[in-house]
């Protein structure tokens, strides 16, 4: 199953969408804050390797009757599956799976003492709903460990085969992950002084990463649950009036069911050392459900990958490059302003103020449509409430779509 906020061209791969809303994305700043260091790689390679070892020591049953099966508690270790053949330990992932198959609460079974969870779903096990389910099962230093129940339509894409797809489809085209500051508790073995190897082309944010600042492992993120990627593009730029945008690749998987496969291509002003991606944009986007054959997933996910990319690059070069242009040669009073947007004048005021404050974001076209969007970016960030900042955003990408590129 696959679903996408792009078009489809008449190759199938994704089209590319139309001049969406700027805002600074944070998806990819929220991993950088919350993710531990276990799960944290310094490059695709080491995360390929990894995650290779981990497939390696999985393996996944055939179709098992769950109403055979019996949960039984493991001491100091919470709660086993078993059936006649053998048992593995339920992680907390796969208790939820097979909470929610019986309609079992799994928030409050993790409260109770094990042998009353066990109890609570060995009741329900004969009631399962889908009888027959495939177990997807790793070894570990506790021993088997169940780490996923799926049926027999679910189609696995291994995280370290999207890795594997990702490194061959962007190994040549100046694609990287981009350089992150230490992330909150880091420790000391995960710090290393930047070097020109690390830090980006043609960066000359105050926030980025520059020859000899402090770095961390950031970027790509891999657990037994999900995988996460950023990579950029800033050997390939496009001009605009304020400066050079890059595209930028975010792609996510799990390979126990917790969440699609899916790849977003954005473009972005600049990125930061907390990987916030300034004044961006997704521009094609596509999400494919884990259903069909074994390799289904894998066939379309590489397809769809490589079309999306193409797709975004052919959009951002042409349609985009020639919008901000015509958009920087337009001039625009305040009036007008306020009337095209619909925003309080004092917010239209505060823009008319940061479009005198930061020419540099505009490439000194103040009074222009460009010079609107730009002051009303800065001015969205100046607020204190999402509502408020969602609302400008809005607003300055509704100016710049009603620039007529010609």
């Amino acid at each position: 199953m696959v679903t996408a906020t792009a078009a489809v061209a008449s190759n199938g791969a994704p089209a590319a969408a139309p001049a969406q809303e700027r805002s600074n994305i944070m998806s990819a700043f929220t991993q950088w804050s919350n993710r531990p260091a276990e799960e944290r790689f310094r490059s695709l390679g080491d995360m390929q390797i990894s995650l290779q070892e981990r497939k390696e020591r999985s393996a996944e049953t055939g179709l098992l009757p769950i109403p055979d099966m019996q949960v039984v508690p493991i001491s100091e270790q919470g709660l086993a599956i078993s059936n006649k053949q053998g048992a593995a330990l339920l992680n907390n992932y796969s208790l939820g799976q097979l909470a929610q198959g019986i309609g079992a609460p799994a928030g409050y079974l993790r409260t109770l003492p094990a042998h009353l969870a066990a109890a609570c779903l060995n009741e329900g096990l004969p009631r399962y709903p889908e009888r027959e389910r495939s177990l997807l099962v790793t070894e570990s230093e506790q021993g088997n460990t169940c780490r996923a129940i799926t049926s027999d339509q679910y189609s696995r894409y291994w995280d370290c085969d999207v890795v594997t797809d990702l490194l061959n489809t962007l190994e040549a085209d100046g694609w990287r992950v981009p350089p992150a500051r230490p992330y909150p508790n880091c420790p000391a073995e995960d710090i290393w002084t930047a070097t020109e190897e690390d830090v980006l082309p043609g960066e000359q944010h105050s926030l980025s990463v520059r020859i000899g600042d402090r770095c961390g492992p950031a970027g790509l993120y891999g657990s037994d649950r999900d995988m996460f990627a950023l990579l950029v593009n800033q050997e390939r730029s496009i001009e605009t009036p304020s400066g050079n945008m890059y595209r930028a690749l975010i792609l996510r998987n799990s390979e126990v069911g917790a969440s699609s496969y899916n790849v977003e291509c954005i473009l972005y002003s600049q990125v930061c050392g907390n990987h916030i991606l300034w004044s961006a944009a997704s521009i094609a986007n596509i999400r494919l459900v884990h259903r069909g054959s074994a390799d289904s997933t894998r066939l379309n996910g590489r397809a769809f990958l490589a079309g999306t990319i193409a797709a975004a690059e052919q959009h951002s070069c042409s349609e985009e490059q020639q919008q901000i242009a015509a958009a920087a040669e337009q001039k625009l009073d305040i009036k007008s302003a306020q009337l095209a947007t619909g925003l309080p004048k004092s917010t239209i005021q505060a823009a008319e103020i940061m479009q005198e404050q930061f020419p540099g974001d505009h490439g000194d076209r103040a009074g222009t449509t460009w010079g609107w969007v730009q002051g009303l970016t800065r001015a969205s960030q100046q607020s204190k409430y999402m509502a408020d900042r969602t609302a400008i955003d809005q607003a300055a990408a509704k100016l710049l779509r009603k620039v007529d590129a010609g």
